[in-house]
Order: C-alpha cells, then structure tokens, then sequence
C-alpha cells in the first residue's frame, strides 16, 4: 500500500514539474528579452534613407509550452527556460 501512494505521489510530482504552472510567459519574455536581446538580433540598428539611425525591435520574442520549462524563440534564435528559472541556448 505505502509502495503505491509513494509512486503515485512521485507521478504527480513529475507531472507538475513537467507542466510547470508557474511559469508567467509575460515574465519569462521580459526575462529573456533583457538578458539576449541585445545579443541576438532582436534589437538592432535600423538605417532610414534619409541617414537617420535608430535602435529598434526587429523580430519580438514567442513564448511556448516544453516539458519542464518552456522554449522562448524569435527570428534569430531559440531559447530553452528551465522551470527553476535558467536559461539555456
């Protein structure tokens, strides 16, 4: 009896970790984007005709669901967020 409780308890528990609920997409966005936008071309120089300059958002971050953490990816680059919060990529 106290062998299945045990497995049921280490189920759910791997279960919520998979699905990781509190995880707030805006935050990890926010997260990200301070951390890597200005390394991987997400923020960049643009040059108008006229010889004006100025730096601005080229392609914005999209947040979605991954096994134990969520996948964080823009035009440029693909990011992984572990569900204790690193970043990895």
């Amino acid at each position: 009896m106290n062998s299945k409780i045990i497995f049921i308890l280490v189920i759910v528990v791997l279960l919520l970790l998979a699905w990781a609920p509190w995880m707030d997409p805006q935050a990890i966005h926010d997260r990200v984007f301070q951390e890597r936008a200005h390394i991987d071309g997400t923020m960049s120089w643009v040059i108008y005709p006229d010889g004006t300059r100025e730096y601005t958002l080229i392609c914005d971050y999209k947040v979605t669901w991954f096994p134990f953490g969520r996948i964080v990816g823009n035009c440029e680059a693909k990011y992984y967020v572990t569900f204790w919060g690193q970043i990895v990529g």
